[in-house]
């Protein structure tokens, strides 16, 4: 007979392979610390990298060193990985581990640089109202429809009220989207790709990526 404690208690112990991996991004402490934004709490960093491993099976059958050059890129943002604030992702592709950057960190790094007053971002459907005219005499105007289906998606954008009283806009379609997923993400045809899973978040982060690195000072 099957011994169900004996098996319970396996299940949940750390494998050597999981162990080694916490104690190399443990004895990276100094590392993150120095990496991290003035003010940020590094045993707070620390705890989500860990945390971020236990909880993917598929995170701890990396490369080590790809595991750890991913927090890095992180604590270099300040943003904590694979948190339930969703600021981050460590993606795991194969033995290797991709950095990605959610649309809630952009904004919080748009925040943090104190050139923007307000963001706000959406997708625009076969029934909403969308009007946008380029020009000297520009209009933008979005009216969501939600007495009814809102119907399929054909576009996206994101808009900024900046510090100094400018504003700053970027519209794509649905179709620029995809034609900037397939130019810039080598990995988006897999099923673990977040472009797979959550198009509309991938999407909406494109859209404030272009407008905070195209519009904003």
């Amino acid at each position: 007979m099957v011994d169900i404690q004996k098996s319970k208690s396996k299940s949940k112990a750390v494998s050597p392979r999981t162990s080694n991996i916490f104690e190399l991004i443990n004895s990276r402490r100094d590392t993150f610390h120095e990496l991290l934004p003035m003010g940020a709490n590094v045993n707070r960093f620390v705890s989500a990298c860990l945390i971020a491993v236990k909880m993917n099976p598929k995170l701890q059958q990396c490369i080590p060193e790809s595991i750890l050059k991913a927090m890095m890129e992180s604590a270099r943002f300040g943003l904590e990985p694979n948190s339930p604030l969703g600021e981050a992702a460590l993606v795991p592709y194969g033995q290797n581990v991709q950095f990605l950057i959610e649309y809630r960190g952009l904004l919080k790094l748009a925040w943090n640089s104190g050139t923007v007053r307000s963001i706000d971002y959406d997708k625009v459907c076969i029934n909403d109202v969308f009007v946008y005219k380029k020009g000297f005499n520009a209009e933008f105007r979005h009216e969501p429809n939600f007495k009814r289906t809102r119907g399929d998606v054909y576009a996206y954008y994101a808009l900024a009220t900046l510090s100094n009283g400018g504003n700053a806009l970027i519209v794509m379609t649905k179709d620029e989207i995809i034609d900037h997923m397939k130019q810039y993400s080598t990995a988006s045809k897999s099923k673990q790709s977040p472009w797979v899973t959550d198009f509309d978040a991938m999407a909406i982060k494109t859209v404030i990526r272009q407008l905070l690195d195209k519009k904003v000072p």
